[in-house]
Formats: C-alpha cells, structure tokens, sequence
C-alpha cells in the first residue's frame, strides 16, 4: 500500500490547470485513440458493463468500471438526493489497481470526469471548419471545461460566447438574444429531464452553416438535453447521430430512446476516426459527403461515456500514478 496516492479535488484541478496545449493535444489524440480501439478493435470486449444504483433516499450512483493490460479500476459518481444541499452537483472517487491487483491511486473524480468527458466532446469540434460563436448550456465544471478547453483548442478562431444557466428568467434573457441557429457549436453539459431547447430553434431556420451539438450532461433514460425533434430531424435523409458508445447510447441515452433511435442511425465517433482523413486521397462518394457533414453539417454527439476514457484521463493528466494504457 506504500505506493497508493490520493488526490483530492483541489490538487487535481490546479495539475489540469496547468496543463499545456502541447499536453492537452497529446491527450486528445489518446483519447481518440482509446475511442477507435473500442470501435474498431478489441477494447470494447474488455470493459465491464455500467452499474447504475437508485436509492429510495433519492441519491443515484454510477458504477463506471475499466480494464487495461496493466491496470483495472472504477469510477463512483453520486447524484446526491433532491432534499440535499448538494443537489446539482456530482462527487465522487476513482479507485485504481495494477494488474496485480495493487491500490495504485484514489483521486477525486469531479475534475477528471469533468475533463474527460469535455475533451471527448471536443475531438469532433476539432474537425469542424467553422467555431466563431458558440452557446454553452449549463455553468457547472462540465461547462466550464468545455469552455476552457475550447479557448485553449481554437481560441483564436472563437469570437462570441454565450453561456445559458439555470435561472428560468436569466435563461429566457439569454436565448431570446442568442438561439442556437445563430451558434457554431452549441455545447450541452445540463443533468436536465427536460429538453434544453426546442428543436425548432434549429430546424425551422435556414441558415448557410449548422452547428456542432454534444450533449453530455443526462447520462440515463430519464435524462433528455436535447429535444427528440432534434434528433429525429439529423436522422432524415440518410443523415446520422455521432455517439461515443452506440450500444451504451440505445440502453442510457433519453434523446436517443425517445426518439426511437435506430442502430443503423447512430455513428460511432471511433469508427470515423479510424478512416484515413488524407485530402490528397480519391475519396468515394461516400467518404466525401461524410467529411462534409462532419466539418459543416448538423452534427449531434450524444455522449454517454467509454470508461476506458478515464484511464486515458488519468494516465496522461495525472502521471503521478504512472499508469500505462
């Protein structure tokens, strides 16, 4: 047990902090990497499922576990009960072994989980052309890491930020001056039951560029960010929904089951990145029309977390624990 390191929420947000653009790169690109292994290789086959538990006290936990050739772990995440004076947020730990099976780290999980699932959301806005306005629902570290990680991506590329909180008469304010038709990206980061935004924001206005859309705050069946209409409007066509994990997304995904979701519609964001990207390369007609829909199209990332994802987070962010993937 000499070797275990425990890191608590403060320490792990002042290391993420100061992380370099050079080093926030480096983990996008093993981010995507862990994302093309779980959809085109092996790594799917080794992950635990997610255990969600409901207690009648009203709290919710997540049971998020992972495996890798050197290290196996689970991430515990609590949605305190409504009566709580904790209510809104999300707290939790990590608790991570080697493979024999040797505590190696427990660090709080609010700030990885935070940006994890920030920088995941953002590999596919890294491919878009345009990003100079941009809506953000939500004002929790989820928000807040999306933003941050936005600025240090393509700062020099953003010009306008809007951000939508939770108060109904500021909300209202807000969005009567930006809707989201007006936005290049549209980033989604609410634990709402009720849709963030009407889908006719959106699909009753034409304009000459769509916008890019995660939605990572609801994570269960009950949970909905995004309206079915907007989902169902993306899906007509012969279009598609971008997921992380196409399964997870049919079981715990409210957009993606209220919309009646098929599993032919759903495109994992691994299985694009595999695929040579190579502008010298004769593309097939098929092959064109998808690198446009991914740099201009109404795009909508519904992600519902891939828990090999945290490892990445953990190993490169926090190399204390010297964690191999």
């Amino acid at each position: 047990m000499s070797g275990l390191v425990v890191l608590g929420d403060a320490v792990v947000h002042e290391i993420l902090m100061n992380l370099s653009k050079v080093e926030i790169l480096k983990i996008c690109d093993a981010l995507t990497q862990c994302l093309i292994d779980f959809s085109v290789g092996s790594g799917r086959s080794h992950q635990p499922g997610v255990g969600v538990v409901s207690r009648p006290e009203g709290q919710r936990c997540l049971f998020r576990s992972f495996s890798s050739p050197q290290n196996f772990g689970t991430k515990l995440i609590v949605t305190p009960a409504p009566a709580s004076k904790a209510v809104g947020s999300l707290h939790g730990v990590i608790a991570v072994c080697d493979a024999n099976g040797v505590p190696s780290g427990i660090p709080n999980a609010e700030e990885v989980t935070g940006y994890r699932a920030a920088l995941s959301a953002l590999i596919s806005y890294l491919w878009r052309r345009c990003t100079d306005n941009i809506v953000v629902f939500g004002a929790g570290k989820q928000a807040l890491w999306h933003v941050r990680l936005a600025l240090f991506l393509r700062g020099d590329e953003i010009k306008s930020i809007v951000v939508v909180n939770r108060t109904v008469s500021r909300a209202e304010q807000l969005l009567a001056q930006a809707k989201p038709n007006a936005a290049d990206a549209v980033l989604c980061t609410v634990g709402t039951t009720e849709p963030l935004f009407p889908a006719s924001f959106l699909t009753g206005v034409t304009t000459k560029r769509s916008p890019y859309i995660p939605a990572v705050g609801s994570w269960q069946p009950h949970m909905i960010e995004l309206d079915p209409d907007l989902l169902r409007h993306a899906t007509t066509k012969g279009g598609s929904v971008l997921v992380d994990d196409r399964e997870g997304a049919l079981k715990f995904s409210g957009e993606v089951i209220r919309s009646k979701g098929e599993r032919g519609k759903l495109i994992e964001v691994g299985g694009i990145a595999s695929q040579q990207w190579n502008e010298g390369k004769e593309d097939s007609n098929e092959e064109v029309q998808l690198k446009l829909w991914i740099k201009d199209g109404l795009v909508i990332y519904k992600s519902i977390g891939v828990s090999t994802t945290g490892l990445i987070a953990l190993e490169l962010s926090l190399p204390t624990f010297n964690l191999t993937y």
